[in-house]
């Protein structure tokens, strides 16, 4: 789901290549199909709804930023990571947020703000250098698996709209609900299968077609479950595998 987890070294041109497109055009037989369908449509919709004009751009721990053509056109794009295993930040430092005050019109954090382990004062980060009138736009996990090893937060809608109180035009969106939930925690299962059985070379390519199908039916089945549970209410009670807040930096301060 995130570009934040370390890959094994190194990182190959056409591996970067393959993780922009599952994350950017995925597959439907890719085992996390119908969540990133969910993320990348709600994320070109929040880009598209910004008002304004967006000059210069912040890409927080951009990884191999999948995500890039999205982005207006004709902007200045810089992409900062904590490390240079991808080969395309332009800042890789541990340091957080190493601009000046009101360097950008627009800064991204897309499924890497659950790994800052002080979340108020990276939305104050954020703040700092976004100018006045500016925007910030991040998504986050909600369900998901976690590294026991990693410190890593979990946000709900309600821990998201408090971290960004003090913004205007505040909005988040559930990417999915217990429908693509559901799907994309068995997807997972599925694959840990399929890796399973790929230790076995003699198996493996046998497998390969069959792991494919079932991917194939079971987001499709999904897609029908996650149609279906949104023309039911079901009150405030929700369970969304990703969200997406857009706020603004109020442009007296």
């Amino acid at each position: 789901m995130s570009d934040a987890s370390p890959p094994t070294f190194p990182i190959s041109p056409q591996e970067i290549s393959e993780i922009r497109r599952t994350r950017r055009h995925p597959r439907p037989w890719d085992s996390e199909y119908l969540h990133l369908r969910h993320l990348v449509r709600d994320l070109e919709g929040a880009l598209k709804a910004l008002d304004g004009s967006v000059h210069d751009i912040l890409d927080v721990f951009c990884g191999t930023r999948p995500y890039e053509d999205l982005l207006p056109p004709d902007t200045r794009r810089v992409g900062l990571d904590v490390t240079s295993r991808y080969g395309v930040a332009d800042v890789v430092t541990d340091e957080f947020l190493p601009f000046p005050d009101a360097s950008f019109d627009l800064v991204i954090c897309t499924q890497s703000l659950q790994y800052v382990p002080d979340p108020e004062a990276a939305v104050a980060e954020f703040r700092r250098v976004v100018r006045p009138g500016g925007a910030v736009l991040v998504t986050v996990p909600h369900v998901w698996e976690y590294d026991r090893a990693v410190l890593e937060h979990r946000f709900t809608e309600p821990v998201l709209a408090e971290l960004f109180a003090a913004w205007d035009d505040i909005r988040i969106v559930e990417n999915g609900g217990r429908a693509v939930t559901w799907t994309t925690i068995t997807g997972r299962m599925l694959g840990l299968a399929e890796w399973s059985i790929a230790q076995s070379s003699r198996l493996s390519r046998a497998a390969a077609p069959l792991f494919r199908g079932a991917h194939l039916l079971l987001n499709g089945f999904g897609m029908l479950l996650d149609r279906i549970e949104r023309g039911i209410a079901h009150g405030s009670n929700t369970l969304p595998p990703n969200l997406l807040l857009t706020a603004r930096r109020p442009p007296g301060g």
